[in-house]
């Protein structure tokens, strides 16, 4: 798996020297973004223990720039890896906790919890991730992930 806080950290430098160069011409900046890591890269960050399959997509809210966005498309494909394009599509409970991964001064980039992760996998692709939530419950799920599963009215029966 490629390192996101490298990308991250790259991406936060390109803005930076781009500002840079945006205000000695005069021309308007980009402005601060917030990527928020979903899916299975963010269960990767989080060094879960699950059995979890290679992926070089990353599925991510964005709220970048254009420009932003294909810099860091461009950061992630150096890597042999992708920003999902339906990446934003992806549904996330409400409860969705999100930790820092990394701040710098134009790159704010947080990674959703796993269980958060674990309930949308569960929920909108139980078929793909029946093998991955199966092992969670195995493995004895947290507490939250069964109030969540509960909220959502997932059925859980179908992983057994």
């Amino acid at each position: 798996m490629f390192s996101l806080v490298d990308v991250f950290l790259a991406l936060d430098q390109w803005v930076a020297r781009e500002n840079v160069r945006a205000r000695a011409d005069g021309t308007p900046t980009h402005k601060k973004c917030t990527i928020r890591v979903l899916g299975q890269a963010a269960l990767w960050v989080a060094n879960v223990d699950l059995t979890l399959t290679v992926t070089q997509d990353l599925d991510a809210y964005a709220d970048c720039d254009c420009a932003v966005q294909k810099e860091l498309e461009r950061l992630l494909a150096k890597d042999g890896s992708v920003l999902d394009p339906h990446g934003h599509e992806v549904w996330m409970p409400r409860e969705t906790r999100y930790a820092q991964l990394y701040q710098g001064t134009y790159v704010d980039a947080r990674v959703a919890d796993p269980d958060a992760v674990l309930i949308s996998k569960a929920c909108k692709a139980p078929e793909k991730n029946m093998g991955l939530i199966t092992e969670y419950l195995a493995k004895g799920a947290s507490e939250r992930f069964f109030e969540l599963a509960e909220k959502y009215a997932l059925d859980l029966e179908q992983f057994a």
